[in-house]
């Protein structure tokens, strides 16, 4: 394996030494592959489902075999958490990774640039027209944009504010902001009332999408610097940040605290809640009080601007020893009806990559969704954004120590250890000597 790839893999996946890893290649990766009679065994990982979904997807596997005779699918889950990507790339270097894996953007990244995923627009010529467009051509991770992944499920950020914080600031309880410029004057109006915080300081989670929203420049286009520290909107963002961590908008444990801004905002001190739609239900069965206060809008962004598609993937080992049936199980678990089942049926609140699935679930949502208002503007908010979403490529390579580089000097910078700028070049510099390995 070339030092560029193992290097990319220390920077993506920890402390992990990849050794030998390069799958081996022939003329026969180059050519489409049928998987009209495919048969015999595989196994297919996914991450944290079997827990909560596993009667949903097992009678999705039955269905897949019985349709097919002669198929098994092996279905086992790994749990998500830090360690993941770790873990997988462990069981690429030990030649251990399932035939079929469900992983996000970052995994699929670095297993991408580890020649460990089949090429799919070859193998499966015209597999990628079911797809959102911008999502598609925006998760070419391979080489010349090469497709190595299906997007298969994602939740695209909301806001979620509390009615009544927005009462008491003298705002408009039903117009959230819309632009990252009317969250921090919301946030500033809502500080000033001195009973409410505004923002959770926490921006692991939530930092990259605001950038995003904002325009900010973070890398250049061939992702092999960091280029953000210059950025006015980078500026403008962490100024905006200090003033409010300042004024009380940022509650001041909430820096380093936990990822999640959920809990503050369930006991009704924090005007803008978790950005996953999912949230709502939470909401819902821990605070009905809050729940009846909680609004809905689209996620901060500025005009012109597509939104954040961080989802999950459906991609096949390039190692594979059954490439027919790991193609046709691939193939069908990302398919436009299966997805709909998924995104649909399964029981949570998620949308799926494929056009036809995303038209129709928008057409006849959960059943669940119609009954409740606050349930139903979630749905039909996050399927607006879904239809005008893409990936951002940047957010791919901010993950693991790299995130960390960023959010520590952007935590010092809020806390007034350091000014605005040097906190961005702290970071950048940081995150780009992590980088430069890759690139060298």
């Amino acid at each position: 394996m070339t030092t560029r790839r193992r290097a990319f893999a220390l920077v993506l996946a920890g402390s992990l030494a990849l050794t030998g890893l390069t799958a081996c290649s022939s003329s026969e990766d180059e050519k489409p592959v049928d998987i009209s009679k495919a048969q015999g065994e595989i196994t297919w990982m996914t991450q944290s489902l079997q827990k909560d979904f596993g009667d949903f997807f097992r009678e999705r596997i039955a269905k897949f075999e019985k349709e097919n005779p002669g198929t098994k699918i092996n279905w086992v889950d790994e749990s998500g958490g830090p360690e993941f990507d770790q873990k997988m790339m462990q069981q690429a270097v030990n030649g251990k990774m399932a035939d079929v894996i469900n992983v996000p953007s970052p995994t699929i990244l670095a297993l991408t640039k580890a020649d460990q995923l089949l090429d799919l627009d070859k193998a499966l010529p015209e597999s990628g027209k079911r797809f959102i467009p911008d999502i598609w051509k925006s998760v070419g991770m391979g080489k010349d944009g090469a497709h190595t992944a299906f997007p298969w499920y994602f939740s695209p950020f909301v806001t979620t504010y509390n009615k009544q914080v927005f009462r008491a600031a003298g705002l408009d309880e039903n117009t959230p902001p819309k632009t990252m410029d009317e969250m921090f004057e919301f946030s500033h109006k809502i500080a000033k009332t001195g009973e409410y915080n505004a923002l959770w300081g926490n921006a692991n989670w939530y930092l990259i999408s605001q950038w995003h929203g904002m325009g900010v420049k973070i890398m250049n286009d061939e992702g092999t610097e960091f280029t953000f520290a210059k950025d006015p909107n980078a500026l403008k963002w962490m100024n905006e940040m200090i003033s409010l961590y300042k004024d009380g908008g940022i509650p001041k444990d909430s820096l380093t605290g936990e990822l999640d801004p959920g809990k503050e905002y369930l006991n009704g001190r924090l005007a803008f809640g978790t950005p996953n739609p999912g949230f709502i239900r939470n909401i819902k069965k821990n605070n009905p009080e809050v729940y009846k206060q909680t609004g809905v809008g689209s996620y901060p962004i500025n005009p012109g601007l597509k939104y954040e598609f961080s989802g999950q993937f459906i991609a096949v080992n390039a190692k594979t020893k059954n490439k027919a049936l790991a193609l046709k199980w691939a193939d069908y678990i990302t398919s436009a009806e299966e997805e709909l089942a998924w995104t649909r049926d399964g029981g949570a609140v998620i949308f799926p990559g494929a056009t036809e699935a995303l038209d129709n679930l928008i057409k006849n949502p959960p059943e669940a969704v119609a009954k409740d208002p606050v349930f139903k503007q979630t749905y039909e908010v996050a399927a607006k954004e879904a239809k005008n979403s893409e990936a951002f490529k940047a957010s791919f390579y901010v993950t693991g120590q790299v995130k960390n580089a960023l959010v520590e000097n952007v935590n010092k910078g809020i806390r007034g250890e350091v000014s605005a700028e040097q906190a961005l070049e702290n970071a950048q510099k940081e995150m780009n000597e992590l980088l430069s390995a890759l690139n060298n």
